[in-house]
This record gives C-alpha cells, sequence and structure tokens, in this order.
C-alpha cells in the first residue's frame, strides 16, 4: 500500500493493522515520518524509514542510511524496539520541537521552492542579521528559567537533520527530553552557535543553558511561530512539552544502546 497524501494515512495503518502487517515504511523525510509515526504511536505496528527527504534528522539519529537500497537491506531481519516521543500542545512528535530564531527559519525554508543544506543555511543567514531574541519564561521539571533567547529547544532526538546535533547526547530510550536554550547572545557570537550544532559541542558553550527533564512548560508573550520535527507551525503563547516513555515501536540498524 502506498501513499497519495497525509489524509489517507490513517485508512492505511488502519488497514495494515487489520490485515496483520507488522511493519509501515516512512519513505520520505522528517516530515512524512512525522505523519506516520505520530499515527503509529500506542499501537503494535513498528516504523521503518526510508530516508529520501533533504534533512532524515530521524533517520540519522536511528542510524539508517542515507541510499534508499542500503535503508532498505538496514531493516531486514531485525526486531522493533520501544523508543520515546513526546508531544507539544497535545501534537504527538519524535524528533525536536522549538520556538524562536529556528522556528523562523523552519517557516522561511519551507516556502522556500530550493531544499537541501544550503538554502537552509542560506536563509538561516538571512534571518540572523534581522532576528531579535524573545523573552521566555521556561518551568521545566519544576526549575524555573527566565531569560531572553535566541532559541529554545526540546529534543528527543538529537538533530534537526543534515546532521545538525542541536542535542548531541539525546536518547529517544531514557525516558527524558533533552531541554537547549540558547540564550541572548551577540550577532557576531550567533554564527559560532550555528558552528558547533554542526559539530555536536552545542552543549559545550557559553550562553546555552541544558537540562533533562520529563516536562517542560514554555511561556513567551504572544503566540507564535514554532517547528515540530522541521515543519512549521503555529503555537500558543504558552507551549507544554511532555515525554511519552516508550511509546512507539520502530525498526532501527543501530545498536540500541546508542539510540
Amino acid at each position: 500500500m502506498d501513499c497519495e497524501a497525509k489524509e489517507d494515512l490513517d485508512g492505511i495503518i488502519a488497514d495494515a493493522q487489520r490485515s496483520g502487517f507488522e511493519v509501515v515504511f516512512a519513505v520520505g523525510g522528517d516530515g512524512t515520518v512525522h505523519e506516520v509515526a505520530r499515527r503509529l504511536i500506542g499501537t503494535d505496528l513498528a516504523l521503518a524509514v526510508i530516508p529520501t527527504g533533504s534533512g532524515n534528522g530521524f533517520a540519522r539519529h536511528l542510524g539508517f542510511p542515507m541510499d534508499a537500497r542500503a535503508a532498505m537491506k538496514a531493516c531486514r531481519d531485525l526486531g522493533p524496539l520501544r523508543i520515546d516521543t513526546a508531544e507539544v500542545n497535545g501534537l504527538a512528535y519524535v524528533g525536536v520541537m522549538g520556538v524562536g530564531f529556528d522556528a523562523v527559519i523552519a517557516h522561511q525554508f519551507a516556502a522556500h521552492p530550493a531544499r537541501g543544506l544550503r538554502t537552509y543555511l542560506h536563509v538561516g543567514l538571512r534571518v540572523i542579521g534581522r532576528y531579535r531574541p524573545e523573552a521566555y519564561e521556561i518551568v521545566a521539571d519544576g526549575e524555573t528559567i527566565s531569560t531572553r533567547a535566541w532559541a529554545v529547544d526540546v529534543a528527543n532526538g538529537s538533530q534537526y537533520g543534515n546532521n545538525a546535533r542541536v542535542a548531541a547526547n539525546a536518547s529517544m530510550r531514557d525516558g527524558l527530553l533533552d531541554l537547549v536554550v540558547v540564550r541572548d547572545v551577540s550577532v557576531l557570537a550567533a554564527p559560532l552557535l550555528v558552528g558547533r550544532v554542526f559539530t555536536g559541542s552545542l552543549h559545550h558553550s557559553r550562553g546555552v543553558i541544558t537540562r533533562r527533564v520529563s516536562e517542560v512548560v514554555i511561556r513567551r508573550e504572544t503566540a507564535g511561530v514554532a517547528h515540530v520535527d522541521g515543519e512549521p507551525i503555529e503555537l500558543d503563547a504558552e507551549v507544554r512539552v511532555r515525554v511519552r516513555p516508550r511509546s512507539l515501536n520502530v525498526i532501527a540498524p543501530r545498536n540500541a544502546d546508542t539510540i
């Protein structure tokens, strides 16, 4: 069975369950994975990924090869394992969500006719000169953090995509989420932080707050843009995020201890 539009997924997945299928393959990028995965949460069906998108952050975290044929081969003879997922204001996700600078980039990137890392970086450089950090009150498992920040991300997986690792040490099997707050830094310092995202060292940077949490509440002055698994969305001024431990079956080629 294949799918022409995301609205068809509910019926396809229901048919797969009735027919005794064990695995659903998501063929595409993080947006496709998001739509398939959120419908599989809490079911016995397992998710496998054939990454054909521009970023493929979820597939990269799990260790899938970026070549479609190799990804299919990597799924052979593997049993499912259970990973954590998360939800933001009731919307399920599997990778990373955030508000702030990277959410603005996600919205502008989605509207751009060209895809890929080059376009993403081009959009980021265009936004960086105009963006102004926002004020946030963040309650992380009872700890309150009040700060102006460029970005606030809550990660179940390690990266946005293209090996841009916002939470390099994130695990999808620890029952926790990684909160990453990039506080107000100078425009001159911002490109250095972007570089550290690609080297997996953002958490070592001055001006970056990290916590491992089960629940986060993010409050900002007004409703506005956000991103969920790379997809641009709008969220309320109050954003509530919580982990859903071991709620999704996946087929993953990498050693389960490193996921």
